[in-house]
């Protein structure tokens, strides 16, 4: 029952008004007289001009209501507020990253009604025997009876599970610890819960990154920023219908969890949970694979490196860069202006780097460039079983095919690939996992002080072996910094050959032409000034004495 005071109902503000501007229309007419004489003209006005004028009066300012730009969608508008102001309007709800933003009990009203999408949602609805709409960002109408089956948000989400980072899930219940908080940790150790080949629990962290699986716009055409295709061509309708199959997909494909009952709040699993849900059965199968010193221990062979996935973001998709798809319905002046400001932006966009450009100092220009040497080769060596898991999980998530690992987590380079039915999972339901990550591994403490007591141990061994290896890249980065340093000295001492006259009689011409470019490059540096001191006086003794031979 609808619960609104009289005097906040729309008819009765309506009313209110017209009973006003009555009262108003009546004196004026006594008080110009002759009331007699003129019953037809006020019956006329009345009943034909006075609702005549307020009917095209609501319709001229209804298509200002929503941003609409089609003839049907403004006529849509207009209905729906007739149908407000009689009492039979449907829903009107606003859906902003993919929550309901709505008045109290607005979802029972059965009437036509609107639904605004922002850029970032996207929704499906239905009436009762079937899904009617699958809709993106933007004014959409519905019909009688017609309701929401789901909504979704497109923004790239971030699920993390397990404990938080200042909880000690192994730690007995403290005396200041209440009930419910301890069951809270308890339910968020066993919701990531694993336990490795030699019987040892681990709790870990896992992060997963996930969106709505919906295609960026590209150059030239139109929609949402956050991951949604729509124009008027046929190209860009197919886009579109892939976007919308992907909204529905993820609204309609909500699952069950088997291990709770209908009553728990946690039967149902909503359609941002799936991601975190396969994430933790793949880490629970990969971790009874190994034992608890490998997941420490370098000695896993490392899976091969898959390209990364690209993801455009929110500021590679530029709005004032996008062409503004002009469909048939709009007439030439707005067609025009769109051209205009498109225009406008293409000139800021062009120009915006010259204004911005830094200032270059003169005296940058002539001094030699700075190279730094370049890192040392990467390695590919041996991995830990929890870094082998890492990438396992993710190739499980965001690929079709992965290799397979033995029962001893064990991976060569001829063993076969198999088929990811986490993958298969998520793309039927409209999902694509962008990474995950499993990190901050819980330990009973018992074993954590067994881990600690092992390396004090062995400490000597492992920073013997760290200090061989950094040892090792330090040689290769000196002996590629000397290379690239030699061969800069070359180019820049060939420059001053190349200029100087090598013709017979000329050699001091050309020493002195080396020489004093050797002290240039040390005067312009200021490591070289401070370490090639005494380097610096001998060449300017040198060139003295070349000057004193001269003359």
């Amino acid at each position: 029952m609808d619960d609104t005071p009289l005097y906040k109902r729309p008819w009765f503000f309506i009313v209110a008004w017209l009973l006003v501007l009555s009262i108003a229309y009546f004196w004026a007419i006594f008080r110009l007289g002759d009331t007699y004489a003129s019953q037809t003209q006020i019956v006329f006005e009345l009943g034909f001009v006075f609702p005549l004028l307020l009917f095209l009066w609501m319709a001229f300012f209804s298509q200002f209501i929503l941003p609409v730009r089609t003839l049907s969608d403004r006529l849509n508008i207009f209905i729906r507020l007739i149908a407000r102001l009689v009492g039979v309007r449907g829903p009107a709800i606003f859906i902003k990253n993919g929550v309901e933003d709505k008045e109290r009990e607005e979802e029972k009203r059965k009437g036509p009604g609107v639904l605004w999408l922002d850029s970032a949602s996207g929704a499906v609805t239905r009436n009762a025997t079937k899904v009617l709409q699958k809709l993106g960002p933007g004014v959409h109408f519905t019909q009688k009876g017609e309701t929401i089956a789901g909504a979704v948000d497109l923004h790239t989400q971030t699920h993390t599970i397990g404990p938080r980072e200042n909880e000690k899930p192994f730690a007995e219940k403290s005396d200041d610890q209440s009930e419910e908080t301890y069951k809270q940790i308890q339910d968020r150790r066993k919701q990531v819960s694993a336990l490795t080949r030699d019987g040892i629990e681990i709790v870990p962290t896992i992060n997963v990154l996930f969106r709505v699986n919906t295609g960026a716009p590209q150059a030239g055409q139109s929609g949402s920023r956050f991951g949604y295709r729509n124009g008027v061509t046929p190209k860009d309708k197919k886009d579109e219908e892939a976007d919308q199959d992907a909204i529905y997909k993820a609204v309609i494909g909500e699952s069950v969890n088997p291990y709770y009952g209908s009553e728990s709040p946690r039967h149902r699993i909503a359609w941002n949970e799936l991601p975190a849900a396969l994430a933790v059965d793949v880490w629970r199968e990969y971790a009874s694979k190994f034992k608890l010193d490998e997941f420490f221990t370098p000695s896993q062979l490392p899976l091969p490196e898959r390209p990364p996935i690209v993801e455009p973001t929110e500021e590679e998709i530029d709005p004032l860069t996008q062409a503004i798809q002009a469909g048939s319905d709009r007439d030439f002046l707005q067609t025009l202006f769109a051209k205009f400001l498109r225009a406008i932006n293409l000139w800021m966009a062009r120009h915006t780097p010259l204004v911005e450009k830094t200032y270059i100092s003169p005296t940058a220009a002539i001094a030699p460039p700075s190279h730094s040497p370049p890192p040392p080769a990467k390695t590919t060596g041996m991995k830990t079983a929890l870094e082998v898991i890492n990438e396992a999980l993710k190739a499980r998530l965001t690929h079709p095919s992965v290799e397979i690992l033995d029962q001893f987590g064990q991976w060569r380079d001829n063993s076969p690939t198999g088929f990811s039915p986490e993958f298969d999972q998520l793309h039927k339901r409209g999902l694509k996992v962008i990474s995950v990550n499993v990190n901050n591994l819980r330990l009973h403490p018992a074993i954590d002080a067994e881990l600690i007591a092992k390396w004090e141990t062995s400490w000597i061994k492992h920073a013997n072996a760290e200090k061989e290896q950094m040892e090792s890249y330090k040689n290769l980065h000196e002996t590629a910094s000397q290379e690239q340093a030699v061969k800069k000295y070359a180019e820049w001492l060939g420059e001053a050959v190349v200029r100087a006259n090598l013709e017979r009689g000329q050699i001091k011409e050309t020493l002195k032409s080396l020489l004093s470019r050797t002290r240039a490059i040390i005067m312009r540096n200021n490591q070289l000034r401070r370490r090639m001191d005494a380097e610096r006086q001998e060449i300017e003794e040198i060139l003295r004495w070349i000057e004193a031979s001269e003359s």
